[in-house]
């Protein structure tokens, strides 16, 4: 449901650009008018000024000094004709007094004839002769009508400027408001088309290069690893079926035929009733074993081991098996010997599934090489045959879970054996990978952390003579 727009998050955007703006250009406002009122004062009081001592000037050229002045004429609302009682009283901000400093001009706070000497004075000359002073009354001067219309004029231009700069406000707060908010909009479309599985639409794909953008290409990304892997465990789903149907149906199908008298229950036919049991029990187990990784409580008995007798004992329980197809399997060890904190068992079932992928797609003829490398910080095996490859299509997803291909390798049949082996090297801290060149042949490599030296020993190969591991 569509909420109002004064309960959106736009709405309170533009209404806070809006209140700060306004704010703002109240603040500004007021600070111009009374700044504008105050400097036009002071101008006014300025100009006063200025033609107070050219009147005085003139009054002292023409009277030869400055006793009984009076301005020649009013001045405005505050300089008035002496009154018909000949007093002189005027409501001006400047008072007149002559050389002696006693007011002339005077005011009704400061009598005609009252020294005063206690404020600034302006000393008006005439002919480079000091003749009067001006001194300030205390009084404001009062603007003249002109001077109010035009005080009146800037106001109102404030105003209308500041209520144009208001509506602007809301115009830029508006557009702002949407501006940030459009990615939000994006962001929320991406959101629904990720419930509904779909692929993400095509606005989060386009370059930003703001903090929004950023979240829009971490969410992008993030939106089509979610489908991946949704596909992946459709796919995942479908294959564990397909494999535990097979088996099943040929359990099912030979038991029945058992029972109703078709088949004998001989040997061979339990024999194969067996095997396919294993078979169903062992992809039971790869799969336990990789859902305990998956909720990291896959337990790793670590203990010092020596990674040469490792690797020897690991490599010689495959000769036999080598010798059959023809094959020449070596293995190369560091010279002297090491320690490694690692789960025994599982580094050789690590072993034995790259080394079992290994002989399992090399032709007679060709040679596996176990190559082991040791430095202060990491141990590093490499498990490298001149067999088949794998094509540059199926190479990025060997390591997925029952993937299936031609060229692509599997653990004992199960298509788990890769994802297997990368749950265990990881679960160590090490990392694996694999590069392959179809038709050529294909190298694992997987690292180990925190080696320790240990006395030297010498250099050797796998023995040629021991047994293959037990079947299962």
């Amino acid at each position: 449901m569509k909420r109002p727009f004064w309960r959106t998050l736009a709405w309170r955007l533009t209404l806070a650009f809006v209140l700060v703006s306004a704010l703002a250009l109240g603040a500004v406002g007021v600070i111009a008018a009374v700044s504008t009122r105050s400097e036009f004062n002071a101008f006014l009081g300025e100009q006063a000024r200025e033609t107070l001592v050219r009147d005085v000037q003139s009054y002292v050229q023409a009277h030869g000094n400055v006793s009984g002045y009076w301005p020649s004429r009013p001045k405005g609302p505050d300089e008035h004709p002496p009154p018909d009682d000949g007093r002189r009283v005027s409501l001006s901000p400047w008072i007149v007094l002559d050389a002696e400093h006693r007011a002339v001009y005077a005011t009704p706070d400061v009598a005609e004839g009252q020294r005063v000497v206690d404020r600034p004075e302006t000393p008006v000359t005439v002919e480079g002769k000091t003749v009067a002073y001006l001194v300030p009354s205390g009084r404001q001067l009062h603007p003249d009508r002109r001077s109010q219309e035009f005080l009146a004029r800037t106001a109102h231009a404030l105003g209308w400027a500041m209520l144009g700069a208001t509506v602007w406000a809301v115009l830029m707060g508006l557009l702002v408001s949407q501006t940030l908010l459009r990615p939000l909009a994006e962001l929320r479309r991406g959101i629904r088309a990720l419930q509904r599985g779909e692929a993400a639409p095509p606005p989060l794909r386009q370059s930003r290069t703001d903090e929004f953008g950023e979240v829009l290409s971490a969410f992008g990304a993030m939106h089509q690893e979610v489908l991946r892997n949704q596909q992946a465990r459709r796919q995942l789903t479908a294959d564990i079926a397909h494999d535990l149907q097979t088996p099943l149906s040929v359990i099912a199908g030979t038991l029945e035929g058992m029972l109703d008298g078709t088949f004998q229950p001989t040997p061979e036919r339990l024999a194969r009733l067996h095997r396919e049991t294993q078979h169903v029990s062992q992809l039971v187990n790869d799969l336990r074993f990789l859902s305990l990784a998956d909720a990291g409580e896959l337990h790793i008995h670590r203990q010092p081991t020596a990674v040469a007798g490792l690797i020897a004992d690991a490599v010689g329980n495959f000769q036999e098996v080598a010798r059959a197809q023809g094959v020449t399997l070596e293995t190369t060890l560091p010279e002297g010997d090491g320690t490694v904190p690692l789960d025994r068992v599982r580094i050789t079932r690590v072993l034995q599934n790259l080394l079992g992928n290994a002989l399992a797609h090399t032709p007679p003829g060709g040679r596996v090489d176990v190559t082991v490398s040791r430095s202060e910080k990491q141990v590093v095996v490499r498990v490298q045959d001149t067999g088949s490859g794998i094509a540059p299509e199926h190479l990025p997803h060997v390591f997925d879970r029952l993937y299936r291909a031609d060229q692509a390798r599997s653990g004992g049949g199960s298509g788990l054996g890769l994802s297997i082996c990368r749950s265990i090297v990881e679960a160590h801290g090490g990392q694996i990978e694999i590069t392959s060149t179809l038709g050529v042949g294909t190298a694992v490599t997987f690292t180990l952390p925190g080696a320790t030296r240990a006395p030297a020993q010498s250099e050797g190969r796998a023995p040629a003579d021991r047994a293959p591991p037990p079947h299962g």
